[in-house]
């Protein structure tokens, strides 16, 4: 049986499973680009929010299709 997703991820945790550092992941969620949610004192970010995130890095295929016949 595997282990269950975390639903919310420390700062931490988050700058580990994007591969940033601190600061650079306090500039996504000064930008917008990164919603968090406080519990306590502690600022978490939503699974969901950081696979959100990453998707949103990616363009569609066919934009990606296009920028590589450009080159």
């Amino acid at each position: 049986m595997s282990t269950p997703t975390p639903l919310l991820h420390s700062i931490q945790d988050s700058t580990q499973l994007l591969g940033i550092g601190r600061s650079s992941l306090y500039g996504l969620i000064t930008e917008g680009k990164l919603y968090t949610v406080k519990i306590g004192r502690r600022t978490l970010i939503p699974d969901q929010e950081i696979r959100r995130y990453v998707e949103s890095l990616i363009p569609p295929r066919s934009e990606s299709i296009v920028a590589r016949a450009g080159r």
